[in-house]
């Protein structure tokens, strides 16, 4: 055979041996010397045999086989090898793996009559599986191996790991590029998961930055996740110690966290803590999360059906839920004349809602307070885009608390992920447009603000006509 027309290509056997693949015969690797490595065919009776050097660069070739190319054999060892590669690096199922991968490869027929099914190759790919896995610990007290404390191109991922108490422990992960964003940029969203979290820790909390405004009138910008972490609790010292953390990391890269605008949900230690360690930061709360849990409310307090069959309730019910969206100056006065109308009132249903009108105003009025609910003329009123990552995260570990290691790989890949996406942004990418309904009801708003402003309408006709366009998914 001439070797300069042979195709030459190379896999890996079942114990990760390279094996050498020439016009569809294999050859294993015999033995290496100083200068070259010497191959033989796979099959025992048969004498053909090559030589490469230490770069697998064909040097000899003697082809003069004693039976028939078998190709089937090589597609069966590349499907073998690509399905262990994934079995091992990644936390899917087994079964989805093999299917995807035979669907992918797509395979002859005479292959697929030889191939193993997928029943006769899990036994080896779990064992493989659990041979790349170190021990699954049952405490928060365990070494970390150094792969799992990389990103997958091995630069530094792992940039806090602290006990804050004797078996009470902090980890937290971000790439010098994930942190550096983190620092430089003004609007930050905060938000804790449970699902995806392992059994040993109590929650993971993410923290993404906000870039590449596209858009002054309609908001259109990018969410990236700037750091993912694994905390024991959700006390206000926890959180106090992850930010003064996180401001550490930023003084060793001659940067400041402190970001002027913080979105959050409306958990009470998280608040104290940004107070604390963020005192000139603008702290809002999520309006998506209040407006749900004023709509929880109804639902608890029995007004379901009034707020489904009567008009004057749902109309009441959507004015309080659009109250963040009025001039924080006339809030408590609005409140305050919506609630005396409804003690006031002579409609039955109406009457119902007193339960409602106590409750807001003991927990949003007094307890949390305005400042921190209120959104008039603010264009990013959400954290959902973090609720969309823990979304993706649920996806990609495919299970409910996941070992820690599974959740560690997973992570890597939204490290990678980030670094797509940001080197695509750099490269003139725009962002995901909002939809024409999203566009259509920030216009009317807008006009309703713009109409209130030049003493066109008033202050309750603009409730009213906030009350038209939000909270309608609420229903």
């Amino acid at each position: 055979m001439n070797s300069s027309s042979s195709t030459m290509s190379f896999v890996l056997s079942q114990r990760g041996k390279p094996l050498l693949v020439m016009d569809d015969y294999v050859f294993r690797l015999n033995k290496t010397t100083k200068t070259t490595k010497y191959y033989r065919c796979e099959n025992r009776d048969c004498t053909a045999t090559a030589h490469t050097d230490l770069n697998n660069v064909l040097l000899k070739v003697n082809a003069n086989h004693s039976h028939v190319i078998e190709p089937e054999k090589k597609e069966i060892r590349i499907f073998k090898q690509v399905v262990k590669e994934r079995a091992t690096k990644e936390s899917t199922p087994i079964p989805k793996i093999y299917e995807e991968e035979s669907a992918k490869m797509i395979l002859k027929f005479s292959t697929i009559a030889i191939l193993p099914s997928q029943r006769e190759m899990s036994s080896s790919l779990n064992k493989a599986r659990r041979l790349e896995t170190p021990p699954i610990p049952d405490s928060q007290i365990f070494d970390i191996p150094y792969l799992y404390t990389r990103t997958i191109k091995n630069e530094e991922f792992l940039c806090v790991d602290k006990f804050i108490k004797r078996k009470t422990r902090i980890l937290l992960f971000a790439s010098n590029e994930q942190l550096k964003m983190l620092f430089q940029n003004s609007i930050v969203l905060m938000d804790g998961t449970f699902s995806t979290c392992p059994k040993t820790f109590d929650q993971v909390f993410t923290i993404h930055s906000i870039k590449y405004e596209q858009c002054k009138i309609y908001l259109v910008n990018k969410t990236f996740i700037c750091e993912i972490g694994l905390l024991p609790d959700r006390k206000k010292s926890t959180y106090r110690f992850v930010f003064e953390e996180l401001k550490g990391l930023a003084v060793r890269m001659n940067l400041v966290f402190s970001p002027s605008t913080i979105i959050t949900d409306f958990e009470p230690s998280l608040a104290e803590a940004i107070i604390s360690e963020f005192p000139s930061s603008n702290h809002i709360g999520c309006y998506f999360h209040f407006t749900q849990a004023v709509y929880r409310q109804i639902q608890h307090l029995g007004l379901s059906s009034g707020y489904c069959s009567d008009e004057s309730v749902r109309m009441t019910c959507r004015k309080l839920m659009a109250l963040p969206l009025l001039p924080s100056s006339v809030v408590l006065k609005c409140f305050e004349d919506l609630y005396e109308s409804v003690l006031l009132t002579s409609s039955s249903a109406l009457g119902s809602l007193k339960p409602l009108f106590e409750y807001y105003k003991n927990y949003w009025v007094k307890t949390i307070g305005i400042k921190r609910w209120n959104v008039y003329g603010i264009r990013i009123k959400t954290n959902n885009n973090a609720e969309g990552f823990h979304n993706r995260l649920n996806l990609r570990a495919a299970k409910h608390h996941p070992n820690i290691w599974i959740f560690i790989r997973c992570i890597q890949g939204e490290e990678i992920r980030f670094n797509h996406v940001l080197i695509q942004m750099i490269g003139g990418l725009t962002c995901r447009a909002k939809t024409a309904a999203t566009n259509a009801i920030q216009q009317r708003i807008d006009t309703l603000y713009l109409r209130y402003q030049n003493n066109e309408i008033t202050v309750d006709e603009l409730l009213l006509g906030l009350s038209y366009v939000v909270a309608k998914n609420t229903s």
